[in-house]
């Protein structure tokens, strides 16, 4: 079944009767912000280093992005103009490379002011529209792959914790943590009964998780603000920032694990979009450069 796919016109036509609109970078030339993909089968294992050889025999696609003025925090015009994408499968897993131009990569979030650099991919069933785009719907929910910067840092270099941010931090006394070493480091320096004055991650909170499997999250949405993990945590990626540019693989099994999650198969037609979080442009959460939905053909 082909995907329903939203002309700009309708696109505009839906935000403005939400009493918003997604306005269009200035930049006199962009390439198209509906993403129309295939996503080439190649060997297994299909690689996750977005440095990998394979990933050269993938065609790009060019994908325009556009603000997000329809769910607070809004970022009325993108920080980014455009997206460079390639998409493959083997049969088992499928994978997105995403690249884009940024002069400064941001990946450390321990200050209350500090703003990661990310990316995510959402996928929906053929035949999703314009209600869906806006993050699914409890009938049709979302699958979405979000890497973060953040978390690639602490996969490479380890947790950062305060001491990256304040080299000078002095240590004062905590009784839970008495003869501890000092300074503590998360986790192997806190013991189990003083874990539950770190309320986040004592409840298990992903956010709050000192150490990170993954540099990419598999979340459902059925909805604005909606966002949440997934049970079965097994998307995988990579993201490396070289000479002004991010390039990221973000992928997951095309099989899904959970009953919320999406199934890709073979031979299928999906819908797809995508979106860049800029952190020196204070991107967080809702506030992000986006496509509008497109189309993702799964070769056979």
């Amino acid at each position: 079944m082909a995907v329903q796919k939203i002309t700009r016109r309708q696109a505009l036509a839906g935000l403005a009767a939400l009493g918003t609109v997604a306005l269009p970078s200035s930049a006199p030339a962009q390439p198209s912000a509906q993403p129309d993909l295939r996503a080439l089968r190649v060997p297994a294992p299909l690689a996750v280093d977005p440095e990998a050889e394979v990933w050269r025999s993938v065609p790009p696609t060019e994908v325009g992005l556009v603000g997000q003025a329809m769910a607070l925090p809004t970022k009325i015009r993108p920080s980014v103009a455009s997206l460079r994408v390639r998409a493959a499968h083997d049969g088992q897993r499928v994978a997105f490379l995403l690249e884009w131009q940024d002069p400064r990569p941001d990946r450390r979030t321990v200050k209350s002011r500090e703003f990661k650099d990310g990316c995510g991919v959402m996928l929906l069933p053929a035949g999703a529209g314009a209600t869906e785009w806006m993050m699914g719907t409890p009938k049709t929910p979302a699958t979405v792959l979000h890497w973060r910067a953040d978390w690639q840092l602490d996969v490479d270099a380890g947790f950062q914790d305060l001491e990256t941010a304040f080299p000078n931090v002095a240590f004062d006394f905590y009784p839970p943590l008495v003869g501890a070493q000092h300074p503590p480091k998360l986790p192997d320096a806190y013991p189990p009964e003083a874990r539950r004055w770190l309320p986040g991650w004592h409840v298990g909170n992903p956010l709050s998780q000192p150490r990170k499997a993954s540099p990419v999250e598999k979340l459902v949405a059925q909805g604005a603000g909606t966002l949440e993990q997934l049970p079965t945590q097994n998307a995988a990626g990579r993201g490396t920032w070289k000479e002004g540019r991010w390039r990221v693989v973000l992928g997951k099994p095309l099989r899904a694990a959970d009953p919320k999650e999406i199934t890709l198969r073979p031979g299928g037609t999906y819908a797809v979009a995508f979106g860049v979080w800029q952190g020196a442009h204070g991107d967080r959460g809702a506030r992000k450069s986006i496509t509008l939905l497109g189309q993702l053909r799964v070769e056979p």
